[in-house]
Parts: structure tokens; C-alpha cells; sequence
């Protein structure tokens, strides 16, 4: 079985998914019956696998998207790569599912167009994509093991018509991270956005120290994390050298990142008697902060809230 296969909805011709889309919302004018007028679409998310995604990550996405598309409106259009034989040709899956809304006072209903195809087949993609696309909205590309040298190959003309491209280099790694994207608002990385509540978190805390505390004795920076954090410790280590170099550009600062069996920690190494380290649990929401910068000793607690996947979707691609 496909990747498509594995995943739900009715497949069909790939010509016929648009008639099958608009034949499922089609309402009678004069009831109000049908799902029409509970369609607000606003923009398109491409979920682009590569040949190397599981059947659990793949529906584990899926279902990230049509959460998201719930408060957020939008086509999804999953494009699923296979090498069986028998997959040459271009197949089409049309999956479709209607919610409560949050006060439970009517349905939001989502749609989801699939194509499975193989990779010789790649060079066709933007075409067919094109003709899914809600026209005149903003079209978002979420990245899921593609390989880069199959995104250079195949994929970056049709991105020049994307707003923006998401990834999550916990799972790809630094590979993404050497692609100069031609869509108009790059790409943003899942990592980063997962971290949104951990950096506002720290910045509040440090805030209350002047720079001069926080920076003057500063020599190197330690990153730990457990495995499938990664990205995480990436993105953090990027955002604190940032704020280093912002205030104190004439020096320089080494952060070392490792990986360790559990948890998620970050300490700073000082050439005084100051004293900073960061403690979280794998999921990023509880944690201490224990510090010295020369005002005594403090103990912060973390009891972070842990941000859903639908805002961490929507920081990656809109924000």
C-alpha cells in the first residue's frame, strides 16, 4: 500500500476531485441545509511528504492540519510520493469532515484534496497543484522529509508562488537551513514556534536585569536536550546569540549543544561569580531557573502552558 492509500478519504481521477468538491458542499439555494455557508476558506496548506514519511506521521500530520484549519480556514492539499509499482500514474483522494465549533453553535466544515504520484512525476506537480489551489489566496508549504536536493530539483520555481515554507528541523536537521527560499516570507521552522512560550518565558525573566548583569562576564553558553529536541535547542541557541551580539556587538560567544538522556536544560558559563541555569522537562512546560547576577540568588519556577498545535502552526506560517 501507498502512503496515500494509507491515509482517509474516497480516491478517485485525479480530474474528477474537483467536481467531487464542489458536488460535496453544493447546498440548496433555498434551505439551509448543506455545508456551503459554513466554509470560509482563507488560505492553502500544502503538506508535502517525501518518500522516507511513515504512515503515523503522516496521518499525525494531517490531523495537526485539519485542527489548525478549524480555527484557522483553509484547503489542504496532501502530496504523497510512492515507488511501488503501479503508482506511475497520478491518483487523487478526496477526504472531507465538519466540527462543532467551539460554542458548539454550528459546524466548520474542512476539506483535504490528496494526490499521490511518484517522483518522476514531480516536474508535473505544480501544475496540478495550480488547478486545486482556492485561486486569489495565500498558499503556505509545510515540508515533511523531502529531501533538499529534491527541492532544488523539482520544487523552487512553483515556491516563488508561496507565501511562506515550514519544516521542522528537529526531524530534518540543519539540511533546510542552507536553502535560500524564493518565496516571498522564507521559510519558518516548527522548533522555533514550539519554543514561542519559553522565549517570552525567559525574556520576561531577564528583563529585570540590566544587560551589563547579564552579559558583561558571559564566556560560553551549554545546550542539552533529549532526543527529538533538537530543533529546539537550534532555534533557542540562535535567539540568545542573537540577543548577545545585539548588545554587546565588539564580542564574541561560543554555545556548545549536546544531547543528554531527558529533559531540556540551558547554563551559562560566566568569568565571574555570576551563576544561570535553565531547567525543563521533555515537553518544555515545567522548570526552574536558578540564577546569580549579583543579587543574590534566585529560584524561579516554570509552569509553562503547553501551546496547542494549532497556534504553533499558525506562528510558523503567519508570524
Amino acid at each position: 500500500m501507498t502512503l496515500l492509500d494509507k491515509l482517509p478519504g474516497v480516491v478517485m481521477p485525479v480530474s474528477e476531485v474537483p467536481d467531487a468538491l464542489r458536488e460535496l458542499w453544493k447546498s440548496d439555494s433555498d434551505s439551509n441545509t448543506g455545508s456551503t455557508k459554513f466554509r470560509a476558506v482563507q488560505t492553502n496548506l500544502i503538506l508535502h511528504f517525501g518518500l522516507e514519511t511513515s504512515e503515523t506521521e503522516a496521518k499525525g500530520i494531517l490531523d495537526r492540519a485539519l485542527k489548525f484549519a478549524q480555527r484557522y480556514p483553509c484547503r489542504l492539499i496532501c502530496l504523497c510520493p510512492s515507488l511501488e509499482d503501479g503508482a506511475s500514474l497520478m491518483r487523487g483522494k478526496l477526504f472531507s469532515q465538519c466540527y462543532l465549533s467551539g460554542d458548539a453553535s454550528h459546524p466548520v466544515c474542512c476539506e483535504a484534496l490528496m494526490l499521490g504520484y511518484s517522483p518522476e512525476e514531480s516536474k508535473f506537480l505544480e501544475h496540478q497543484v495550480s488547478i486545486w489551489l482556492e485561486s486569489d489566496l495565500p498558499t503556505y508549504h509545510w515540508f515533511h522529509r523531502v529531501p533538499v536536493h529534491r527541492i532544488h530539483e523539482s520544487y523552487m520555481p512553483f515556491l516563488k508562488m508561496v507565501q511562506r515554507v515550514t519544516f521542522d528541523s528537529s526531524l530534518e536537521g540543519h539540511a533546510y537551513e542552507e536553502i535560500s527560499w524564493p518565496c516571498p516570507r522564507g521559510a519558518r521552522d516548527l522548533a522555533e514556534a514550539r519554543l514561542l512560550h519559553v522565549r517570552q518565558s525567559l525574556g520576561q525573566f531577564l528583563s529585570s536585569y540590566t544587560i551589563e548583569m547579564l552579559f558583561q562576564d558571559l564566556q560560553s553558553i551549554t545546550i542539552k536536550h533529549a532526543v527529538g529536541l533538537a530543533g529546539e535547542a537550534g532555534s533557542l541557541a540562535r535567539w540568545v546569540k542573537n540577543c548577545f551580539e545585539g548588545a554587546c556587538p565588539t564580542k564574541s560567544l561560543s554555545i556548545k549543544i549536546s544531547e543528554q538522556p531527558d529533559g531540556f536544560c540551558m547554563k551559562w558559563v560566566f568569568n565571574g561569580s555570576s551563576k544561570f541555569l535553565m531547567e525543563l522537562n521533555h515537553e518544555l512546560c515545567v522548570g526552574r531557573i536558578r540564577a546569580n547576577f549579583g543579587q543574590g540568588p534566585v529560584d524561579y519556577p516554570l509552569h509553562l502552558k503547553k501551546v496547542s498545535s494549532q497556534l504553533i502552526l499558525a506562528e510558523a506560517l503567519f508570524f
